[in-house]
């Protein structure tokens, strides 16, 4: 029964690649939901220098010699562990090296744990969509093809169902830090009762925010949401002030060509619903886009689609399901806001001058998150590892500590891409703020549950059902798809 479950759900996984290839990954809701791709992890070092220190020895745990053996570390690109350098060619050069200083403590460091503890590094590069096949048919054959394993979010779900990899919480290591004060790294993935992936603190870029026309803002005189941030004022009724001040005819012809906010619809609606602190799916695992918080975030949204506050082409028809005409629209100048991120914010710069700012929170929200999100990217111990999880997990934070006595230098090297892209250091930190205010939920990872935001945001823009009754009448299906994960 339960390879037949594996199958089950492998099948499911391979449906969604394909549809994703198919559409060239531009028409599903999972191209925001925290996976990431093959050049979503950008290595760039700082390039503003670091005042020279002198830390304490880097190390958590005593050393002991481990009998010379290697442990491999498997994911989409080489260096997948980046405290972990094994190739001559990354020695770091004066002459060369964006940050020397870190530079030179993280591959004196790895030379360091290779010698302490008698082990060596290999980096498996394996083809992002080969990641989970191959993880699957190694372990179910008793020899997995990493120690470590890099996993995006969805890639975990279908590890933790078929019992691919090693819950971190089950692991008896004392004075770990991954599993205790969280200095050097911490837990990204939890859920079904156990943690299953982890990360280093290294600043996170990849988090969603609203970036900010200030040209428009200006010129209509609208209250600046960067100040409203700063003030502790973002909210849902300062946004849509914003949107319905913005939203005009500038030429006189009679037909609106500025917009309130421009992004893919869907996007809109799903991170309104997650900053209010609404959830998609129920404790027991049942379809929960009724609940109070996400109905209220729903409703606000729609008010956004029927107010005409988005923007599409009004001498046309919207239309909902262009990832590419609405993701990109903002490069128009035409929108107030506009839904952003890092990685887009890298691939077209804005003509015109603008910041970015975290989601307003909604008013049911008590945690602070700005955005919803499945699970996100982490490393994971393959079950069936010659080593023992716990031997793992000590050399993983054994590589972390490279700071040693400063762990602020961590935050240090991480923020020399985010820098490049963003017009201001204010803008940097907000951006970075935004994976500490995300609201992950384990649904999200289920392939096709997501996509239910743009059936949803599709029926706001045509009103051929109410809320509630579109809700009901898509249930079934939608609950299929959990159970074909959670079920049993």
């Amino acid at each position: 029964m339960k390879n037949l479950r594996l199958l089950a759900i492998f099948a499911i996984w391979l449906t969604l690649v394909l549809a994703l290839t198919a559409c060239g990954g531009s028409s599903g809701d999972n191209a925001n939901d925290g996976d990431a791709s093959s050049n979503d992890n950008q290595t760039t070092t700082a390039t503003t220098p670091v005042s020279p220190v002198e830390p304490a020895d880097p190390g958590i745990h005593t050393p002991r010699d481990l009998g010379g053996g290697t442990i491999t570390f498997g994911g989409w690109w080489e260096g997948v562990l980046p405290f972990a350098p094994t190739n001559p060619d990354w020695e770091p050069d004066p002459a060369t090296s964006g940050n020397y200083l870190i530079d030179r403590m993280i591959w004196d460091n790895a030379r360091r744990v290779e010698q302490e503890f008698n082990i060596s590094f290999y980096h498996n590069i394996i083809y992002y969509h080969d990641n989970i096949p191959l993880l699957t048919a190694s372990v179910m054959a008793g020899d997995p093809i990493s120690d470590i394993q890099m996993l995006s979010g969805g890639m975990t779900l279908n590890a933790v169902v078929g019992n691919l990899i090693h819950p971190l919480d089950t692991i008896n290591l004392p004075g770990s830090d991954i599993l205790g004060a969280n200095v050097f790294a911490h837990i990204v993935s939890s859920g079904m009762g156990h943690d299953w992936t982890f990360i280093d603190n290294q600043p996170d870029p990849h988090g969603t925010s609203l970036g900010v026309n200030l040209d428009i803002i200006n010129a209509i005189g609208a209250p600046n949401p960067v100040e409203l941030y700063n003030q502790g004022r973002w909210g849902w009724n300062e946004m849509m002030e914003i949107m319905r001040m913005a939203t005009q005819d500038t030429t006189g012809d009679g037909i609106i060509d500025q917009f309130g906010i421009a992004g893919q619809p869907s996007y809109i609606t799903m991170h309104l619903v997650g900053g209010n602190d609404g959830e998609v799916m129920s404790p027991d695992f049942q379809f929960y886009f009724d609940s109070p918080n996400t109905m209220q975030a729903l409703e606000f949204a729609e008010s956004i689609f029927l107010e005409g506050l988005w923007q599409y082409d009004r001498s046309g028809n919207p239309n909902i399901y262009d990832w590419g005409l609405n993701f990109w629209a903002y490069l128009e100048g035409r929108s107030a806001l506009f839904v952003t991120a890092t990685w887009a914010l890298q691939d077209g710069q804005p003509s015109f001058d603008y910041a970015v700012v975290p989601f307003p929170t909604g008013p049911a929200n008590t945690s602070g998150n700005t955005w919803l999100t499945g699970w996100v990217q982490g490393l994971a111990l393959p079950a069936g590892s010659a080593w023992a999880p716990s031997d793992l997990l000590m050399i993983a934070e054994e590589l972390y500590s490279w700071p040693g006595s400063d762990p602020g230098l961590m935050m240090e090297g991480g923020m020399g891409w985010p820098r490049q892209i963003l017009p201001t250091e204010e803008c940097v930190q907000r951006q970075l703020s935004t994976p500490r205010t995300r609201n992950s939920q384990i649904a999200m990872s289920v392939p096709h549950y997501s996509w239910f935001f743009t059936m949803l945001t599709s029926n706001m823009v045509s009103q051929e059902m109410g809320l509630l009754p579109f809700i009901e009448a898509h249930r079934a299906p939608q609950q299929e798809l959990l159970d074909a994960i959670f079920a049993d």
